[in-house]
């Protein structure tokens, strides 16, 4: 169906579903994970990356903060929009599935899946991301 709104689906996605859905929660988001200084942090199904920018600013410049998303579109804009500040840590972005995650056991301190859900359905999908943790998620 053409709706007749110019760009890509992952443009128009971050120019009106993002205001509407993410962006005013995403701050609120990063104080309940409340993720400290130094800290590693995954962002799992991390789109185009708002939520995972708040965690930047959290961590800072001595944490270590990733974006994981399956779509390379979503990373691409992601990658357009990373404005980190001189306080905030620097963002990976990484492609992969949630369902095999590219990374070590213990790599990281905590984690949000954010919208996770709203695209995968796997029960078995929360071993993995338990496996990269370094301690009880929050």
């Amino acid at each position: 169906y053409d709706w007749r709104i110019p760009g890509t689906w992952v443009e128009i996605y971050d120019a009106i579903f993002i205001p509407a859905m993410i962006a005013a929660w995403s701050p609120r988001l990063a104080e309940l994970v409340d993720p400290r200084p130094g800290e590693r942090v995954l962002d799992v199904a991390c789109g185009t990356g708002d939520w995972t920018r708040c965690v930047a600013a959290r961590v800072g410049p001595q944490g270590r903060v990733v974006g994981l998303d399956i779509s390379p579109e979503m990373l691409a804009l992601a990658r357009r929009k990373d404005g980190a500040g001189p306080g905030d840590a620097p963002i990976e972005w990484r492609e992969g599935s949630a369902d095999a995650l590219p990374f070590s056991d213990a790599a990281f301190d905590s984690d949000v899946t954010e919208a996770l859900a709203d695209y995968v359905g796997s029960d078995g999908l929360v071993y993995p991301i338990e496996a990269v943790l370094a301690r009880a998620r929050k």
